[in-house]
């Protein structure tokens, strides 16, 4: 049975986000990173991979992570965000193209398969897709299924897709958080004031 993983990187990395402001509170928002070598180590585990995406905006000073993915074999799909209304910046056609490359997949392999996802997203887009879905479609051709997230991330109407004898697993990161977050060493806004902030670095166990 192959494995065909799917990752949505600014949901995993927003539920970083949120888990360390419970777990580390004295934290800025903007120091928090992810080890993506450990993540990925940690979705592939016991699996034999044969598709590895890795979709997202692309932000500033991200190219590191960008060419580490690629080493790592996953296909980076990089989109710019674009300038909204408000004049924020957006993400454009991310998840649709997430759910593409899916749908793909699906068509393109028989079952048995395993999908893994790593998004905990379960919104419907403006186009009419989403991931639960693409999950409800592997289903009907009994792939397994794997949704990876943060907890506060991971829509419950994940769990209530399970079929008799194909399950959806949904697995978190919290348990792993210091294995997968450590925080960068810079200086930072801290209730209103800039202050340096000593970081938190991956091999240091607090």
């Amino acid at each position: 049975m192959q494995a065909h993983i799917f990752i949505d990187n600014s949901n995993v990395f927003g539920g970083a986000q949120r888990a360390a402001k419970s777990q580390e509170p004295h934290a800025p928002r903007l120091a928090v990173r992810i080890r993506y070598h450990k993540l990925f180590e940690l979705v592939e585990r016991t699996h034999v991979v044969a598709t590895r995406v890795l979709a997202g905006s692309l932000p500033p000073g991200n190219d590191e992570l960008w060419k580490h993915a690629k080493n790592a074999g996953y296909d980076t799909t990089l989109l710019h965000r674009v300038a909204k209304d408000n004049g924020r910046l957006s993400e454009q056609g991310v998840d649709e193209l997430l759910h593409l490359k899916i749908a793909n997949s699906l068509l393109d392999h028989e079952s048995p398969q395993t999908l893994v996802l790593v998004t905990g997203d379960g919104g419907v887009s403006d186009y009419g897709t989403s991931f639960l879905h693409q999950v409800e479609r592997a289903l009907k051709r009994k792939w397994t299924v794997h949704v990876w997230s943060w907890r506060e991330q991971l829509s419950p109407k994940f769990a209530k897709l399970t079929r008799p004898k194909v399950p959806v697993y949904t697995p978190t990161f919290d348990a792993h958080y210091h294995d997968l977050v450590y925080l960068k060493k810079g200086d930072f806004m801290i209730r209103g004031q800039r202050t340096a902030f000593p970081g938190r670095h991956w091999n240091e166990k607090p």
